[in-house]
């Protein structure tokens, strides 16, 4: 028996194992047969799915990608989303994640912009993920329990809080990151225990830097790998600290040539919306990301509402004197004290709460900002260690209340049939809103509705809709409910330079110029070299200007001055609006204001003749009026 075990490969095959026909629940094909089919039922929806949120930063607008195996080594060697938007982007550390673009690359040379075939990937990876999980757990953290095993990797497959890793196209990086890294831990423990020859761990270090080439999510593994260790083999510590050496070998070199390649900067971040903590104290900060920890919590037993969007303000800063600070507190202080008293006894739950803890810290905007308070995509690889701890709770509870292994079966098997049920209404309904950007957009701004930024990008939604759209009434409706979330968003942020610039378009598309001439303004004291803001600006006083002239034509010189007025308003430096707001005031004999607009005109621009002419002619008038 022993000897098959060590021969078992640990990518699965629909075989015989373990003295079990196939037909037995507690075969290993079996269980990954159903880990797949129920992979299908709830993710099958997304291959109707388009492209949504940022897969344009890392797909459909990114150069590098778009130039397919041409653009593999520009993907190599440069920042995530330099294909994108180049060195313009506010988040600290860069992000060099090039396996997932590389990936995007490969689809693209060979089927384009196919977004099924994109979510279709998504969909395999998340399988052999969980068929991974089930190998490592029934070998290792479960041995001899393969039905347990399997109940937490059901639980894990079903949780729709994965919905955002599986249903978003870019976040396979989490998807690449998390598999690398099972596998890595399970090959280490292989090693450990025997069943491979120590040359597998080269095998395993490739792995383990293919995962950190996914994420940076791999970079707690150095300390997650010893643990596991130490937890599943009968090591001793040397041996632990000599096999798990090269893993930190690796996170150096991984280090050193992350930051040569995409630079280190210790910078502050000075843009709310990419540092969500900017305007709250130290002690403003610690409370609430604890207060974060408990929202995971809470995401993990009850994963709804869910949406795409926890930036500022959707999470108000907390203090410590707040009752949810200090319960998520006592919650966390707690784990932390059952963990130390039960490391000797290498309890499992403990080895659960140190796994957990220790993926939660790398995204925690502890160490470093990551450019939101929390998102559901950093429960990916953390669950793993939630779904672990309700199986092995539940065995617990059962031992002791003294129930034999067939009714333990029977109700284990009841409660995975019923929490499948809302799991899989919840995962597919939720699939469906990431269908496209709009949707996903308008839907989740219901849920965000005090986050500056979802509420932003709903009014963006709506205006990416009246292009399409060929119905004048409608599109108005759609411009006015952009301005409405625009409105909302610049009451819980005023100085988000992106509401201001999408607010100032909807309303020049409603032709309320005015406010969007406001709106700009305020923009253009945010950013002044933008080059949207300063060219639409232009493109109103030009309007203004040309509707000066027309009236003018039309020897409506009073309406000719206000809309030069206007223009000039927008734009005070333009020679050309000074000198015919002069013309129009010399024509009405209001000679006082033609010389200041003729002289203003000859300020700007010393050379320019016609203003020369202009105001000797009114200093010829006022003379000749004086004679």
């Amino acid at each position: 028996m022993a000897k098959k075990k060590a021969k078992e490969k640990f990518i699965p095959e629909i075989k015989l194992n373990e003295n079990k026909s196939f037909l037995s629940l507690e075969n290993y094909a079996l269980q990954s047969l159903i880990i797949f089919v129920v992979t299908v039922i709830f993710y099958g929806n997304t291959l109707l799915n388009g492209f949504a949120l940022d897969d344009g930063l890392v797909w459909t607008d990114n150069k590098f990608v778009k130039n397919g195996f041409g653009g593999i080594m520009d993907i190599f060697f440069h920042d995530s989303f330099y294909g994108t938007i180049g060195n313009n982007y506010n988040l600290a550390g860069g992000r060099w994640r090039p396996l997932s673009l590389i990936t995007f690359a490969i689809e693209n040379q060979l089927w384009g912009q196919t977004p099924w075939i994109s979510h279709l990937i998504n969909l395999i990876l998340y399988s052999v993920t969980g068929f991974v999980l089930l190998k490592l757990i029934r070998n290792y953290l479960l041995p001899n329990k393969p039905l347990m095993s399997f109940a937490a990797v059901l639980l894990f497959m079903m949780h729709p809080v994965h919905t955002e890793a599986i249903s978003n196209i870019k976040s396979r990086d989490e998807i690449l990151s998390l598999l690398f890294l099972l596998i890595t831990v399970l090959i280490a423990l292989d090693v450990a225990n025997g069943k491979r020859k120590l040359i597998a761990l080269l095998i395993n270090g490739l792995s383990f830097f293919i995962a950190l080439l996914s994420k940076e999510n791999g970079l707690m593994f150095i300390f997650i790998i010893p643990v596991s260790l130490y937890f599943f083999s009968t090591l001793s510590f040397k041996k632990i600290a000599i096999q798990s050496s090269p893993y930190f070998l690796l996170v150096a070199v991984y280090i050193y040539s992350r930051i040569s390649i995409v630079g280190f900067s210790n910078e502050k971040v000075t843009e709310l919306m990419d540092n969500p903590f900017l305007l709250a104290t130290s002690s403003q900060t610690f409370a609430t990301i604890f207060f974060v920890f408990l929202l995971y919590f809470k995401l993990l037993f009850f994963p709804h509402p869910l949406t795409y969007d926890y930036s500022y303000n959707q999470i108000p800063y907390r203090d410590f004197n707040d009752v949810w600070v200090i319960v998520s507190v006592l919650i966390h202080v707690g784990l932390i004290v059952f963990c130390i008293f039960n490391l000797r006894k290498k309890n499992i739950l403990a080895y659960c709460i140190l796994f957990y803890l220790a993926s939660m810290f790398i995204v925690s905007n502890i160490v470093f900002n990551i450019g939101a308070p929390m998102t559901e995509r950093f429960l990916y690889q953390s669950s793993i260690a939630f779904c672990l701890a309700v199986v092995v709770l539940s065995e617990r509870i059962f031992n002791s209340l003294k129930l034999n292994s067939s009714l333990q079966k029977n109700i284990s098997i009841s409660c995975l049939v019923i929490v499948s049920i809302p799991a899989g209404w919840k995962t597919i309904t939720r699939n469906e809103v990431w269908c496209t950007g709009p949707r996903l957009g308008m839907t989740d701004v219901l849920v965000s509705t005090n986050s500056a930024r979802a509420n932003t990008y709903a009014a963006a939604n709506y205006i990416s809709l009246i292009d399409s759209c060929k119905n004048e009434g409608r599109t108005k409706s759609y411009l006015k409910r952009a301005v409405e979330y625009c409105i909302i968003s610049e009451k819980i942020y005023p100085k988000f330079y992106t509401n201001l610039m999408l607010w100032g378009f909807a309303y020049s598309r409603l032709d309320s110029l005015e406010r969007a001439v406001s709106v700009w303004k305020e923009a253009q004291l945010l950013q002044p070299n933008s080059g949207y803001v300063n060219q639409n600006l232009k493109a109103i006083s030009d309007k203004y200007f040309n509707m000066g002239l027309g009236e003018g034509n039309k020897k409506k010189y009073s309406q000719s001055i206000y809309y030069f007025r206007k223009a000039i308003a927008i734009e005070a430096t333009n020679t050309e609006y000074w000198y015919n707001l002069g013309g129009a005031y010399f024509t009405i004999n209001n000679l006082d204001s033609a010389e200041i607009s003729f002289a203003t005109a000859l300020k700007l621009n010393p050379n320019h003749t016609q203003s020369k002419q202009g105001l000797d002619a009114v200093l010829m008038r006022k003379n000749s009026k004086k004679l």
